[in-house]
């Protein structure tokens, strides 16, 4: 069985489509009346569902043509309206030769059982198409003008109110600037005072977002679990296209989860909340970690990843956030390299230690340096696609630097790569506050 669905709203199109489709109907569909002919001459189909106000050629005239062709006449004709809800307008339908007229919005159960009805009744040979009123074609045609001026003078009426709504609020708005503008003065003064507080609240502000992002973690550990227990077929098989999406479902909550913890990061940091790990630790195996944690996404891009390092160095630092450094240059530098090398190198020089990690990959231009550590940044090169992330990594990392008594730098060419270096003290020393 197959139907014929027009609409000129698509969001109406693909729900009404899923609808039928669900049910086991094979759908058509068109945009608009002229749209729909087109489609009836090419295909055989046994129903029509059609929408009223369509631009091009509304439904009325749509019904009017399909009922006065002797090939299409006897096909059931079904419309399912949210604009034209006036008993005189199901009237002018049924004159027209509609067999149905269903009014939006319906329950999706009781518009497929109208609709299966119909099919059922075409089924057992019980359906009897309406016939168009012809004897009645003055009157017919005199109900359709009247109906098409009734919108017409209904959207005037709406244009009028809109108009009216509009003047005053341009008049509502002037009054407001005018009430404005002799307040500046005095709050010019109230801001004087309320500078001073801005440190007070933006290090509340922090607090809220960090404690509002554990909160959110929860839920999202659930979503990415959940997700991957589906994906690796647990819960039972699953077809490619549910695959697909539930795969970019668990990108997404991996993308946001990580944007999160970015934030609560950030956010301790600027509220002086964050609590360091401070121990001894043994930097070439933890960097070795590193090197063996991206020997995936390295191979994928075909890349060489190589390493230099002594054997053992032991520094007192915090092992998690020196890992979380290091982590995000390697992770950029696998980002925005295709092809060529990245290598990591540590260097004991004196009382610290240089870790740098340098790549070929596309580099960066020089005016655009200055945006490297700032907040959501985000350095797009011209003619690739633009890379996925949170636009936090180097700016967190600069700011883990800091507390652990180091620095980051970094140094590019465009066209041929970049190079960062992450220098830290082989023992870490509490800043003085």
């Amino acid at each position: 069985m197959k139907i014929l669905i027009v609409d000129d709203n698509k969001e109406n199109l693909y729900l009404l489509e899923s609808m039928l489709k669900g049910i086991g109907y094979e759908v058509v569909s068109a945009g608009n009346g002229e749209e729909a002919l087109e489609k009836l001459r090419t295909e055989s189909i046994d129903i029509i569902v059609s929408d009223v106000l369509m631009p091009v050629m509304d439904g009325f005239k749509l019904c009017k043509e399909v009922k006065g062709k002797d090939e299409l006449k006897n096909i059931p004709f079904v419309f399912y309206t949210a604009t034209y809800k006036d008993e005189i307008d199901e009237k002018l339908a049924l004159k027209l030769g509609a067999d149905k007229y269903i009014l939006k919005p319906t329950e999706p159960e009781k518009l497929i059982n109208i609709i299966q009805g119909v099919v059922r009744d075409v089924e057992e040979g019980k359906f009897e198409p309406k016939k168009p009123a012809l004897a009645e074609k003055k009157e017919v045609l005199k109900l359709y003008s009247e109906r098409l001026v009734n919108k017409l003078e209904k959207k005037m009426l709406e244009l009028e109110r809109e108009i009216t709504e509009r003047k005053k609020a341009e008049e509502a708005l002037k009054k407001a600037h005018d009430e404005l503008e002799a307040r500046v003065g005095e709050r010019t003064k109230e801001l004087t005072q309320a500078n001073l507080r801005l440190k007070e609240l933006d290090r509340l502000k922090s607090k809220f977002i960090a404690s509002m992002s554990h909160e959110l973690k929860t839920p999202l550990n659930a979503i990415i679990g959940l997700t991957g227990i589906i994906l690796q077929g647990i819960s039972g098989e699953i077809t490619e296209v549910q695959r697909k999406e539930l795969t970019m479902v668990k990108n997404s909550a991996n993308h946001l989860s990580a944007l999160i913890s970015d934030i609560i990061d950030i956010s301790k940091i600027e509220a002086d909340q964050i609590e360091l790990a401070i121990g001894k630790l043994d930097l070439a195996e933890l960097i070795q970690e590193v090197r063996d944690s991206f020997k995936t996404s390295v191979d994928e891009k075909g890349l060489k990843l190589s390493l230099r390092t002594a054997e053992r160095l032991i520094i007192k630092s915090d092992k998690r956030r020196t890992k979380q450094v290091i982590i995000n240059l390697v992770k950029n530098a696998v980002k925005f390299t295709d092809k060529g090398e990245i290598s990591i190198k540590v260097a004991k020089k004196d009382e610290i230690v240089e870790i740098s990690v340098a790549d070929t990959g596309v580099g960066i231009k020089k005016e655009d340096m200055k945006m490297l550590f700032k907040q959501f940044s985000s350095i797009h090169v011209e003619g690739r696609a633009r890379v996925e992330g949170t636009g936090l990594g180097l700016y967190l990392s600069k700011k883990i630097a800091d507390l652990l008594g180091g620095e980051i730098t970094a140094e590019s060419e465009f066209g041929k790569g970049s190079k960062f270096i992450f220098i830290l003290p082989l023992k870490y020393k509490e800043a003085k506050k």
